[in-house]
């Protein structure tokens, strides 16, 4: 008797558990073939990448020494990679645009399109990578830190550029 509970509790205890289990492992899979992606693509670009960030659908990483951004997305019609050139960069700014939906009784914000954008030196249209879509995306979950978290890297990579730049421009006139 008490081996056919045994054997029931552990059926059970395995049918709970199983879901759990082979969520968190396609989820880890899923990072890793974004992560190994980003790093093919800095590859093919002589780079090696000093920082990476995985989550759900896309990866973000860069390389300080050749001051290149990567960036690779997956969606369920494409995937694509994105590089963006830090020395030709004044700054970087996270860009939210807003939805508004009705309820029956009350209004509520809805965050639609969750973007990094990069602004050049001598281009006029802004480089924009594009973290979350509502359109692909049914839940926000993490990208909003990573967005500020970037935004705020980049535009310290780019001010410690400029201050490295003006301190060697001192030096040569002195």
């Amino acid at each position: 008797m008490g081996t056919g509970l045994f054997i029931i509790d552990a059926i059970i205890i395995a049918i709970v558990i199983l879901p759990f289990a082979l969520f968190i492992n396609g989820s880890k899979k899923r990072k890793r073939k974004l992560r190994k992606a980003l790093q093919s693509e800095a590859t093919q670009n002589n780079c090696k990448l000093s920082k990476i960030e995985v989550d759900s659908n896309f990866a973000i990483g860069v390389d300080e020494a050749e001051e290149k951004l990567f960036f690779y997305k997956e969606t369920s019609e494409l995937a694509f990679a994105q590089v963006v050139d830090l020395k030709s960069l004044v700054s970087c700014k996270t860009i939210r645009e807003n939805k508004r939906v009705k309820d029956k009784t009350k209004h509520y914000d809805v965050i639609d399109k969750l973007q990094l954008s990069f602004t050049h030196h001598n281009l006029k249209e802004p480089t924009e990578l594009m973290l979350y879509n509502n359109d692909d995306e049914m839940v926000l979950n993490n990208e909003i830190a990573i967005a500020q978290k970037w935004e705020d890297y980049v535009n310290n990579l780019i001010a410690t550029k400029i201050s490295t730049v003006e301190s060697d421009n001192t030096m040569v006139m002195a």
